[in-house]
């Protein structure tokens, strides 16, 4: 129930863009099925660990609070007894999300990638998005502050010219218009300014004002998502490797790359580390609740994965080695949930 509500929560963003891309942008059908598939393993590194640490804290919060730990206790079962199974099952978890962590996610990302190419080359409309500069219409830059469906708002449209100004079209408003077809888009604006050449010196631009202003752009010309170039969470360990070998030759600082050779096995190990602290933890609560359950488990992945950010941050950043930066935030789980546990065992 755990893995499947946490699984909706991180799908839920994701639904949303498919379906801009669905009923906005003209992708059919079949394209947004399998980028929907291509999801699931990136979501699986996440929800697993959650889903983990709230059965553990539900399952052993009943135990306690119906008194079923303190008999063990008192028949001679130790916590470390108790703990042992939980942590053999953790270990299973987590090395099964190594594998998906270092095959599945980065082959699904890369197919993600390509998927995405292909759309964009099908249907160049699919590739606006707000707040991003969109470079692929040549000669053309395209800035959008807003967009709602089809609908435009602060639309920015650079034409740089060599050895010459750039001309800038700006408008409070627009539309778009999918012409997959054709691989074009047709922009409607509304309410800007152009810049046009002036007949006697295109060197210069005049400024012309316009209520409505209607341009069709073409996608850039030879464009292949077989070309697609990986990105180092595209890469499994091997490419990896490789990778940081060839520009460690180069003199190349590698660090990014080594930060994501260990940020992988060290999200896997969080589904151990969750529960070997939920274990002790829920005994030590009493309380068999499911809203007291979900609350522990929502503060506990919030507190994991804010520092599994600044660790990250600063591995990147070169501030600390990424071996001791990625692993931090397990070690520190780990160390709270053997002390909780040693605390459980003297009763």
């Amino acid at each position: 129930m755990a893995f499947v509500i946490f699984t909706l929560v991180l799908v839920t963003g994701n639904l949303v863009k498919l379906a801009d891309l669905l009923v906005n942008k003209g992708v059919p059908p079949w394209d947004i099925l399998r980028l929907f598939g291509l999801l699931i393993p990136s979501l699986l590194s996440h929800t697993v660990p959650m889903a983990i640490l709230t059965g553990t804290l539900l399952a052993f919060g009943r135990l306690s609070n119906d008194q079923e730990i303190t008999a063990m206790q008192a028949s001679g079962v130790s916590i470390w007894h108790l703990a042992a199974p939980v942590a053999a099952v953790g270990l299973i978890v987590s090395l099964g999300l190594v594998l998906v962590n270092d095959h599945l996610v980065p082959n699904s990302r890369f197919a993600t990638r390509r998927v995405l190419e292909e759309i964009g080359i099908r249907n160049p409309a699919a590739y606006l998005e707000p707040g991003v500069f969109v470079k692929e219409f040549k000669p053309y830059v395209l800035f959008v502050y807003q967009m709602e469906g089809n609908h435009l708002a602060k639309v920015r449209i650079y034409e740089p010219m060599e050895g010459r100004p750039t001309r800038t079209i700006l408008a409070e408003r627009g539309e778009f218009i999918p012409m997959p077809d054709t691989k074009q888009v047709q922009f409607r604006l509304f309410q800007g300014t152009s810049d046009e050449p002036d007949p006697r010196n295109p060197a210069r631009f005049y400024k012309l004002e316009f209520a409505s202003y209607t341009m069709t752009l073409s996608l850039a010309t030879g464009r292949d998502p077989s070309n697609l170039r990986k990105k180092p969470k595209d890469m499994t360990p091997g490419e990896l490797r490789r990778e940081i070998q060839e520009l460690t030759a180069q003199g190349i600082d590698p660090t990014p790359l080594a930060t994501e050779q260990h940020r992988r096995p060290a999200t896997a190990a969080a589904a151990l580390a969750f529960m070997l602290v939920g274990m002790p933890l829920a005994i030590r609560t009493r309380r068999a609740e499911r809203s007291i359950g979900y609350a522990l488990s929502l503060a506990l992945i919030l507190l994991y994965y804010l520092l599994s950010l600044g660790t990250q941050s600063l591995a990147v950043e070169g501030l600390v080695p990424p071996g001791p930066a990625l692993w931090l935030p397990n070690v520190l789980l780990l160390g709270a949930g053997l002390l909780l546990l040693q605390r459980a065992g003297h009763r």
